[in-house]
């Protein structure tokens, strides 16, 4: 069912020049007064109506299915996000309650979870934090201080060590610098030969410049980065980052990579 469930996610994606992540497009002639009805009915339903539920939160933008919960609230005199709670289990509960909440809300519970109790899940941190762009990563900081009265850069240097540490504090903690209209082709060359200089051409790796420059430099100017690297390494980018480093750290700047330059990982 969970998997019928997301195959009916209607998605859109972006044209614009940094990647997007896909967003559910919103529904036409919505009536948010009609679909919180159909979802109360659903969840009285003996055995509760899953169908319906996901027919209906699958085919809504985020905005429309705050409506809805508004509208149930008001008819209902409940929460809808508690209903759904109470109704549903398993997986599809999760991705449902998921679906209730904005970007940055799941983001932040997500990052949340994975430092929560013993152990951290790496790949979550890697995933969220090595793939948001730094207007993304405000909002998520924003709402995880919200939420859950703590920094998020402090649950993070908690949960993590050594250069990986480094980098995901370097990602929240620095503002990534703002595409320009003007190429500054001594930078990029600057740039270019400073990665090869702290990998490739030394024995170990000065990882805190591959830190600096692919935290803080623009998308579009890292896009440059990488194919003038070329010129100066026998590897390119993809290349050199397993040949350099490993383990999370790896993980971390090829999740970098993908974001600011898909087209060398592809």
């Amino acid at each position: 069912l969970v998997s019928e469930f997301l195959g009916q996610l209607t998605l859109n994606f972006g044209g614009a020049s940094e990647p997007k992540f896909p967003t559910v497009v919103p529904a036409p002639d919505f009536d948010p007064e009609k679909d919180a009805a159909r979802i109360e009915t659903a969840i009285k339903t003996k055995g509760v109506d899953e169908q319906t539920i996901i027919d209906i939160l699958t085919k809504r933008s985020y905005s429309q299915r705050r409506d809805i919960a508004f509208a149930y609230e008001r008819r209902a005199k409940k929460d809808m996000i508690s209903a759904l709670k109470g109704a549903l289990s398993g997986s599809l509960e999760l991705v449902i309650l998921g679906l209730m909440k904005s970007t940055p809300q799941y983001d932040a519970s997500e990052l949340k979870s994975s430092m929560k109790g013993l152990g951290t899940d790496e790949e979550t941190l890697i995933e969220l934090m090595c793939s948001r762009s730094s207007d993304e990563l405000s909002e998520i900081k924003a709402v995880y201080k919200e939420f859950y009265k703590k920094d998020l850069e402090k649950d993070v240097e908690g949960d993590t060590s050594g250069d990986f540490r480094k980098l995901l504090l370097a990602l929240v903690k620095t503002p990534r610098q703002a595409p320009s209209s003007i190429v500054d082709y001594e930078l990029i060359d600057q740039d270019a030969r400073a990665l090869y200089e702290a990998g490739v051409k030394r024995k170990g790796t000065d990882v805190a410049t591959w830190i600096t420059i692919m935290s803080e430099r623009s998308v579009p100017h890292l896009q440059k980065v990488f194919d003038r690297y070329k010129s100066y390494s026998p590897y390119d980018m993809q290349e050199s980052i397993r040949k350099e480093v490993k383990g999370d750290l790896e993980k971390s700047f090829l999740t970098l990579g993908m974001k600011i330059y898909s087209v060398f990982l592809f």
